[in-house]
């Protein structure tokens, strides 16, 4: 599979299910929580509506790489994606994004002055694409056991995102 493929696998995933978990480097452990993101494929990023005093904001701009992970266990797809992180000052791309599910923790809107974007760039990703039949995964299990091989359980590859 070429790699513009399996970016067009990963971007597809990403918008198949816009609740993510992302992990970045904080403090020196590694934190991980669960987000809603939104697609921003003209400009290659993710963006998440969040608090500026949540602390989110420093950590990732502080954090080395920040990682977005997905997992799409009934089509047997995975990806672990590193990406830069920004913060999007602009309040215009804060409107466009806006969602009533947002209004639940800013009740003033996007015009809330706590209310902020983090952008994440994606650089690379790891991902891991197998059959999604459980019958095809247990048949290529049991035919590489009897023929002493490794199974082919489809494509592990990191690829370059930009």
């Amino acid at each position: 599979m070429a790699d513009t493929e399996l970016q067009d696998r990963i971007w597809a995933a990403l918008a198949a299910h816009p609740v993510y978990m992302v992990s970045l480097v904080a403090e020196g452990d590694i934190r991980t929580r669960p987000m809603s993101g939104h697609l921003d494929r003209d400009h290659h990023r993710l963006l998440f509506i969040t608090h500026r005093h949540t602390g989110i904001i420093g950590a990732a701009l502080r954090s080395p790489s920040v990682s977005v992970a997905i997992s799409h266990e009934d089509r047997n797809f995975y990806a672990a994606i590193s990406c830069s992180a920004s913060e999007v000052p602009s309040r215009e791309t804060l409107r466009e994004v806006w969602t009533p599910m947002a209004s639940a923790w800013f009740p003033n809107g996007p015009d809330d002055p706590d209310a902020t974007l983090l952008a994440l760039t994606p650089t690379s990703a790891e991902i891991w694409d197998g059959p999604s039949s459980s019958v095809l995964v247990a048949f290529k299990l049991a035919t590489a056991k009897i023929l002493g091989r490794t199974p082919d359980l489809g494509v592990n590859a990191t690829i370059d995102m930009r």
